[in-house]
């Protein structure tokens, strides 16, 4: 410890300078008041003796020019004084000083009082480290709250929550948000909704959504089922995620051109399906455990499926909502954001609810994450959105083939037009219009499984329990399919002098009779899924027994508006049999057609 000993005296200085050597400090000295100031200046000591009494500015003077030098820094001064008067003693206190000796000098009194100084400084030395550092670990942890901050923010805003079709909040507890939302569409304009609310508060909460999000993404891009998102969300939790941790997650796939809603619930409040009266006509509880805690072979994919027929409104939100308190400790509760939506206007609930959830927590600040998500949802099958813009057609290659085979196994467990959307939409030729070709392929493909493999009867689905049982019947028989094969072929060709990507499906089972084929679409909730094939596509051809069907899709337009009407022909043979694969002119697929994973990290990758 440097100290500065500030005396006009000669023997006084020697004294207090002995005395601090003995000590194991080290002394430097002032003469004057002047003196002292310049000495601190150049050499900044870390305690100071100063006599009062000294010619020039003094030492009660000198005291407050140094104080007012230190600013913030802490430096103890001990008054000398030969004053011993309690209004003299008061004002060198008032000048700044920390204490005060009398002379002449008492050694021992000296030298404990130096030794209590000694002490303090440490602990202000001590203090001022641990501020340092406290402040080195502030800045680093706003500069990571910072970019954890623009991640979330990336995540939370991302285009598809943009869609004028929803409305949405969160309200973090902390810097950070637990509850997370996203929403994208897939390539057949199928609305995803994702709602996780991780484990915990903050950061960790947050991060422990990171695996899903991207997840999400990549497989609605490529047209995945939610169930089969969750399938991989709950692998890569389980996989990365420490042991206990979790998140609770909904996952809502919306139709708008069939009218039908999949849902999968995982530890989530129940999502509310609202009419433009305000009745809840439709609510899914959790019938899953959250993501994380199963392993992969014991997760359950299985959705509930319901079908909607008018204009209504989705609801989604976290427990968050639910459990606020208000100042009384009382709940929020299920009953009163219910009972809030059914008196509301349509147009004005979702406002209606976040007003009566902030009236009833007033000013009392959240202790768990809300979110809340609205999605409005028109009447179904009226257009179909988003469809692929016109082509050059001059771009692209001429009698471009891909050919597919799918046996049975693959057909249980792959998600068949997800795979090929991954190859389909890196073709120049195709890509423009790949969303048409989606649902084109999408619908084909699912009554080659469903009617032609499973042997299931559509007229089930002419209710929304009638689409339950379906549902149930149709993951039943999936489960129990032993044979069977789907072939696709992809081929663009020349018809009527038009350049067409020529899609064919073709399966093992027993066809169909051919006035069900070629009957007019029916009114009810089923048939819808022909009837938009015929509407996107030039021509449609069922060949054979029914099981083959050729759909022809013109490249370089846009697509057919709705209630456009196109012919059905049947035929006894194919003229171009959909079963051949092309030689060695094509591209041959087989077993999982490179697998999910592989498509998967291929999206996340681009």
């Amino acid at each position: 410890m440097t100290v500065l000993v500030v005396d006009d005296t000669a023997n006084n200085v020697a004294i207090a300078s002995q005395v601090v050597k003995r000590l194991g400090h080290r002394p430097i000295v002032a003469r004057s008041g002047e003196e002292a100031l310049e000495v601190f200046l150049a050499e900044a000591p870390d305690m100071i003796l100063m006599d009062v009494m000294m010619p020039g500015i003094g030492g009660l003077e000198a005291t407050r020019r140094i104080r007012e030098a230190a600013g913030a820094r802490w430096l103890p001064i001990l008054m000398v004084t030969a004053l011993t008067r309690e209004d003299e003693v008061l004002e060198g206190l008032r000048a700044g000083a920390d204490d005060y000796l009398t002379k002449p000098l008492s050694l021992p009194v000296f030298q404990a009082k130096i030794q209590v100084f000694q002490r303090i400084v440490a602990l202000q030395q001590t203090l001022a480290r641990q501020a340092s550092e406290l402040s080195t670990y502030y800045r680093q942890a706003e500069e990571e709250r910072r970019l954890g901050a623009q991640l979330m923010e990336y995540m939370v805003n991302r285009d598809g929550l943009g869609d004028p079709a929803l409305r949405h909040r969160i309200v973090p507890a902390w810097h950070f948000s637990g509850d997370l939302i996203a929403a994208a569409r897939t390539p057949g304009k199928c609305h995803h909704l994702m709602l996780s609310d991780g484990m915990g508060h903050g950061l960790p909460a947050a991060m422990a959504t990171l695996p899903q999000f991207d997840t999400f993404y990549a497989m609605t891009e490529l047209g995945y089922g939610i169930g089969r998102i969750a399938e991989v969300m709950n692998s890569r939790m389980h996989a990365m995620m420490p042991r206990g941790r979790f998140a609770a997650l909904t996952l809502v796939s919306i139709n708008p051109v069939m009218g039908t809603i999949d849902v999968w619930n995982g530890g989530n409040p129940a999502p509310c399906l609202v009419d433009a009266s305000g009745k809840i006509v439709k609510s899914w509880k959790s019938r899953h455990v959250p993501l994380g805690l199963l392993p992969p072979e014991e997760f359950s994919r299985e959705l509930e499926t319901c079908a909607y027929e008018k204009d209504c409104q989705l609801f989604l939100w976290s427990d968050g909502l639910t459990e606020a308190e208000n100042a009384e400790g009382e709940q929020f509760g299920i009953e009163r954001a219910q009972a809030r939506l059914a008196a509301a206007d349509p147009l004005q609930r979702f406002d209606a609810l976040l007003d009566a959830l902030d009236s009833h927590c007033a000013s009392k600040k959240p202790v768990d994450d809300i979110a809340v998500l609205m999605v409005t949802l028109g009447a179904p099958g009226a257009s179909v959105p988003g469809l692929a813009q016109a082509l050059d057609p001059e771009s692209g290659s001429q009698g471009l083939r891909m050919s597919y085979h799918f046996e049975a196994p693959e057909l249980k467990t792959l998600d068949v037009v997800p795979t090929l959307f991954g190859v389909i939409e890196h073709i120049a030729a195709i890509r423009e219009q790949a969303g048409q070709v989606f649902l084109i392929l999408s619908e084909l493909v699912t009554n080659a499984l469903d009617h032609g493999l499973l042997g299931l009867d559509s007229s089930l689905k002419t209710s929304s329990d009638g689409f339950a049982t379906y549902a149930a019947r149709r993951q039943n028989a999936l489960r129990e399919l032993r044979a069977g094969f789907i072939d696709i072929d992809l081929e663009i060709v020349r018809r009527d002098a038009r350049r067409m990507l020529k899609i064919s499906v073709c399966d093992s089972g027993p066809g169909f009779a051919p006035a069900i084929l070629s009957r007019a679409p029916e009114a009810g909730l089923h048939g819808r899924g022909l009837d938009l094939v015929r509407r996107l596509s030039r021509d449609v051809e069922f060949l054979g027994a029914g099981n083959a069907v050729v759909a022809y899709c013109e490249l370089g337009v846009p697509a057919h508006a709705p209630g456009s009407s196109k012919a059905i022909h049947l035929q006894d043979r194919p003229e171009d049999p959909v079963t051949s694969h092309g030689g060695d002119s094509g591209i041959r697929r087989s077993g999982n057609a490179g697998g999910v994973e592989q498509v998967l990290s291929t999206a996340v990758k681009r």
